[in-house]
């Protein structure tokens, strides 16, 4: 995937001041309270979402185009701007990915749960076709809501995978 051209991050959380159009925050805890994510308009799926095995790991990886309709995708590109982005440090700890980014992070388990529900996404990863990619029933999405913006210059390196632990959501 391309990466976007996107403008720096604004002022954080915590009082972390921004002291230019430049400025940037270091590494910062995820917020404990999610953000008012704009609602699903108009309702969702409008088309049959139609998974594609991405093809550098096809057996790993899903993309779904058109995931929104572009006025859905407007709204939040719009939306996500202003969130409080940090840009993560400059070496990782042990076990973690290569990485730099800036990065809002929250655990959300009731907007992963719309975003399993009420987009589709559910019964496009249920097909045949990639039912089998994951070892097992697919049953959710993790509730740890991270959004990512690469700016010139930044990347993600080679990583481990980690597992996720299955929350219930009943």
């Amino acid at each position: 995937m391309g990466k976007q051209k996107t403008a720096n991050v604004g002022k954080a959380k915590g009082g972390a001041g921004n002291t230019g159009p430049n400025a940037k925050t270091t590494a910062a805890p995820a917020p404990n309270v999610p953000p008012a994510w704009p609602q699903f308009k108009p309702p969702l799926p409008v088309t049959d979402l139609v998974p594609e095995q991405f093809p550098s790991c096809p057996d790993k990886v899903v993309l779904v185009r058109n995931f929104w309709p572009k006025s859905l995708c407007s709204s939040y590109v719009t939306f996500l701007r202003n969130l409080p982005l940090v840009t993560t440090p400059g070496r990782p700890k042990r076990g973690e990915a290569v990485r730099v980014n800036d990065r809002f992070q929250v655990r959300d388990a009731t907007f992963a749960r719309r975003l399993w529900e009420e987009t589709g996404l559910r019964e496009s990863l249920a097909q045949e076709d990639v039912q089998g990619l994951w070892g097992g029933e697919v049953v959710g999405l993790n509730p740890n809501i991270r959004i990512y913006r690469y700016s010139k210059g930044q990347y993600f390196d080679a990583h481990c995978k980690s597992q996720s632990q299955v929350v219930n959501l009943s």
